[in-house]
């Protein structure tokens, strides 16, 4: 009798056990304040490669914490491993070399501003023989960029959103040529009424944008898996009409 007990006992331990929801894995991910592609509102995460990336993470049953900082103290946390990955984080042979960064998250594009009184053609690098270009510190442009000497580079750093800044100077014609992500630039430059005094340039700049993990982070090979889950360009393509749609 006391074995029946015993046994009973065992399988209601099991069958409890199996009852009980499994917890989803939490992965700590830190961004900037970049709409629309990361920030908070109402104190929740928001933003396209939020959505995105929580979308991909919940196909390996991983849910995200996302944390809002500026764009280098992310990448000290992500030095220090004190997060597990940082969006969006443009693709360079520095970085690949530093962190785990797979499979693109989708391609963003750049755009190159300046004065309506601005009367130069660009149409490549070359034409761009010693302009003054200003783009953010620590904001990776892309490969032909980073190579090319013939003009200026100025970063700028700002306690305000970099591009806001970068905008005004444009304006103003503190510098000839302003850097300037193509999603965010309808937005921000409604919000600063600067429609009649800056103009887009026609040549403009592509990158691919990543999930940068930190190296051997046991969430990237889970990332990988989740991103051939989903449809990504409808995915991308979805998140992207919602947050253009409200704003």
């Amino acid at each position: 009798m006391k074995t029946k007990k015993i046994i009973y006992f065992l399988i209601s331990l099991i069958i409890n056990k199996a009852a009980t929801p499994i917890q989803a894995e939490s992965m700590k991910v830190c961004f900037e304040d970049f709409k629309p592609s990361a920030y908070f509102i109402n104190d929740k995460p928001a933003g396209i490669d939020v959505e995105i990336l929580t979308e991909i993470m919940q196909t390996q049953n991983i849910e995200v914490n996302y944390v809002m900082k500026p764009w280098n103290s992310c990448i000290y946390d992500l030095d220090m491993q004190r997060v597990d990955a940082v969006i969006p984080m443009v693709y360079s042979k520095e970085r690949d070399k530093k962190y785990s960064l797979g499979s693109s998250i989708r391609t963003r594009g750049n755009f190159l501003v300046a004065s309506k009184n601005f009367t130069k053609k660009i149409n490549s690098f070359k034409d761009m023989d010693k302009l003054s270009v200003l783009f953010g510190t620590g904001y990776s442009i892309s490969k032909e960029f980073d190579e090319a000497s013939n003009f200026n580079k100025i970063s700028v750093t700002s306690s305000d959103f970099v591009y806001e800044k970068i905008l005004n100077m444009v304006s103003s014609m503190r510098v000839d040529v302003g850097i300037i992500d193509a999603q965010i630039y309808p937005i921000i430059i409604k919000k600063l009424n600067l429609e009649n005094k800056v103009k887009i340039l026609d040549f403009k700049l592509t990158k691919e944008t990543h999930v940068g993990f930190t190296k051997n982070n046991k969430f990237f090979p889970l990332y990988e898996r989740g991103i051939k889950k989903v449809d990504l360009n409808y995915l991308v393509n979805k998140k992207i009409e919602k947050y253009l749609k409200n704003n």
